[in-house]
């Protein structure tokens, strides 16, 4: 779709069209240079104002030159040629330049092909008609580039090839090198060059020719292609194969038709179109319109790249949007999964309850029951070992008389261990408070050295240190048995120590 184009082949008396795209063609046909032919081809132009256009000249006032040229890129390189090209061809309005190769040796300056069209007011009224038409004009490019195209779809492998072609009751000669374009010149079908036994003169004078001008080598050999479909060009076949400065062969039409890959009868039919589908999908490589007549193709390949950009934009919009998609569709499908299993599984869990029996408590209270059991089948000690513990430290400090012992597993006792409280007194007591308190702490050490004892701390002591009570007491010479009792209390934390 983006390489549908037209490809026009217009000579100084006629105009043909041809409507391509890859895969298929089509011959609008051909058009005088009359009133009636340009009103015609108009009505084929209108039709398909929308298509980029290419136009291929045939005629003879064309002009070729190679030149050598410093190797320069970017502007520099468009000034240089510019300048060379109004050097060469003067105030010519249809000029162009084609890098074909870089020399390998010296300065390795750019080899270049200068080509012009020396006449082309013939040309002006079916470029008018494209113009008022607003056509994309894609350029304009002589005959010989169309066919260095065919030739090189046809693998010709020689290195020095003139192409002679028959076409429009007119012989053009065209000389290419590597396959490259060198030189081209049309011979008019109204000379008496056309008669029989002419054609190999004619490419004879054009072999001197390109040796005199140094375009041919002069041990070169030229292999001559012979391509016409009306076989008048046989003739000359013989003459050329008899001169060992020539090799010929002669181009049947079937095997243009398998190179383009096109119906035999369709290109027997229309000769014309062989060079124009051989250019019609390349690249120009050498355009000689000028850059006035090229703005609408170059608006028309902005405007076609927007719209294949807003086509992927679009394309992968529309990919996005089917993913995300698809993936809310796999969400759905899966929470529709897991609702499905909560209710087989609820409706399970359901059956099962009613198989239960039926209780006479509540859960909570249950639990309660359950916890308190746990919990009282844990707190299981062993009291004698307990006393034991304790009265190893008592039996050695008689002075200590115990008034009272107990234990509890609080909350926050851990596990497997039992807080003991233990009230006691020092008797005899002398008033001697210090003294007193080495006493207590001596029986606090003796405890800690118990097994299982994990930790003893002094709640009571027998001293009042709170800053804010008031100091009583007697001296140590006083009657010690009316000195006041020395009471304490302690805390101390018991694990049973395990065989």
């Amino acid at each position: 779709m983006f390489d549908h184009r037209l490809i026009l082949l217009a000579t100084p008396r006629q105009i043909g069209v041809l409507d391509w795209r890859p895969g298929h063609m089509h011959w609008l046909g051909e058009f005088s240079a009359s009133a009636e032919g340009l009103a015609a081809f108009r009505t084929i132009v209108v039709k398909r104002a929308h298509l980029p256009v290419l136009l291929v000249v045939d005629t003879v006032d064309e002009d070729y030159r190679s030149e050598a040229l410093p190797h320069v890129q970017g502007r520099a390189r468009d000034e240089l040629l510019a300048r060379k090209l109004r050097q060469v061809f003067r105030n010519t309005r249809f000029t162009g330049a084609w890098r074909q190769a870089r020399e390998t040796s010296g300065r390795r300056d750019d080899r270049y092909l200068l080509a012009a069209l020396t006449d082309a007011d013939w040309l002006t009224p079916w470029l008018s008609v494209l113009h008022r038409e607003r056509v994309p004009l894609a350029g304009i490019a002589p005959l010989a580039l169309a066919c260095q195209h065919l030739l090189d779809k046809l693998r010709e492998p020689s290195s020095h090839t003139l192409l002679a072609c028959r076409l429009n009751n007119s012989l053009r000669l065209s000389y290419y090198h590597n396959g490259l374009l060198r030189f081209s010149r049309l011979i008019g079908g109204d000379t008496p060059t056309q008669l029989p036994g002419s054609a190999a003169d004619e490419i004879a004078k054009t072999q001197l020719y390109l040796t005199g001008q140094r375009i041919l080598p002069r041990e070169a050999r030229l292999h001559v292609l012979l391509l016409d479909p009306s076989g008048q060009l046989d003739s000359a076949q013989a003459p050329l194969n008899a001169d060992p400065a020539f090799s010929t062969r002669r181009v049947d039409m079937s095997s243009v038709a398998h190179a383009l890959r096109i119906p035999d009868a369709f290109l027997a039919a229309t000769p014309e179109v062989a060079p124009l589908a051989a250019i019609a999908g390349e690249a120009l490589k050498l355009n000689l319109a000028p850059p006035e007549l090229l703005q609408r193709h170059t608006e028309f390949r902005w405007r076609r790249g927007l719209h294949a950009a807003a086509g992927i934009v679009a394309l992968l919009g529309l990919v996005l949007t089917a993913a995300y998609w698809l993936h809310a569709q796999d969400l759905d499908d899966q929470a529709r999964q897991l609702t499905q299993q909560y209710q087989q599984f609820d409706a399970r869990y359901r059956a099962i309850a009613r198989t239960f029996p039926t209780q006479s408590m509540a859960p909570e209270q249950i639990v309660q029951t359950v916890s308190l059991a746990r919990q009282l089948d844990s707190a299981k000690i062993d009291v004698a070992a307990l006393l034991a513990t304790i009265g190893q430290p008592l039996l050695a400090a008689p002075d200590i008389k115990l008034d009272s012992l107990g234990w509890s597993d609080e909350s926050l006792v851990p596990a497997g261990e039992v807080r003991v409280n233990l009230d006691a007194g020092l008797t005899p007591f002398d008033g001697n408070y210090r003294a007193a308190m080495q006493r207590i702490e001596g029986f606090m050490r003796a405890l800690r050295a118990m097994p299982g004892v994990q930790g003893v701390s002094l709640r009571r002591s027998p001293v009042n240190a709170d800053s804010s009570s008031t100091l009583s007491g007697k001296t140590p010479g006083a009657d010690a048995a009316d000195a006041p009792a020395a009471r304490f209390s302690l805390s101390l934390l018991y694990r049973e120590a395990r065989p």
